[in-house]
């Protein structure tokens, strides 16, 4: 729903976790851009035809064996051409990340207000580290929860219960933001936290008519209004 808050939260006592990529910047243009700085030093195909490698379900949505089996599929297997794509595509993915529009000035609203925050990410600590530093945010977290701390990846609710045990916190005072009405808004939804579906980097538009958020998130500077902050 869109709107006036249904209550307005007392910020010592509300908690808030955040999914990273695609809801505090635009993680998929900076990944399709990498892929084709990539699939350049390759020197055949294209970009999105790489990009789709990283989207089966095989070795995951980071892995740089998505880039060898591209390579491998066009009869490429050169050690060195390889270790070049991948350095390419690993620091053109971090450069070109960016917050959106009002990340920083709403994060330091809600710390100023005294509510606690913390990332629950599917990336790996490593990458996850990196970026919230190259985007100038990492500071207002007091926890990063990712897939190699909790054991699991989400939808499952390992990960969301870990960064709420860091907080100090229980699911309903937690507000969930996040891009993907499957990894984030459900289990949000049957945690018992108030859902937060940041549709701007909702970049797959894929349908999930059984899962509605609590709110709407259409521009990253509303959650402050939505909190009655």
């Amino acid at each position: 729903m869109d709107g006036s808050p249904l209550r307005r939260i007392d910020p010592q006592e509300c908690v808030c976790l955040f999914d990273m990529d695609n809801t505090l910047y635009n993680f998929v243009d900076a990944k399709k851009a990498a892929c084709m700085q990539a699939a350049q030093r390759i020197g055949t195909g294209d970009g999105m035809e790489l990009f789709r490698y990283f989207l089966r379900d095989i070795h995951g949505f980071e892995h740089h064996d998505n880039i060898r089996d591209f390579m491998e599929d066009r009869g490429i297997r050169d050690s060195a051409v390889f270790e070049d794509a991948c350095r390419d595509y690993d620091t053109v993915k971090l450069a070109l990340i960016d917050p959106y529009p009002g990340v920083p000035d709403t994060l330091e609203r809600l710390k100023a207000a005294g509510v606690k925050m913390a990332v629950v990410t599917d990336a790996e600590s490593s990458h996850a580290y990196r970026r919230l530093e190259k985007v100038g945010i990492r500071g207002y977290f007091e926890s990063v929860i990712t897939p190699d701390v909790s054991g699991k990846r989400k939808p499952a609710h390992d990960s969301f219960l870990m960064a709420l045990e860091s907080l100090g916190s229980a699911p309903e005072q937690a507000w969930i933001v996040g891009d993907s009405l499957h990894r984030e808004i459900r289990p949000g939804n049957e945690l018992g936290m108030t859902t937060v579906h940041a549709v701007y980097g909702d970049w797959t538009g894929t349908p999930c008519p059984s899962v509605t958020p609590t709110y709407v998130l259409h521009s990253f500077s509303d959650l402050l209004r939505y909190m009655g902050l």
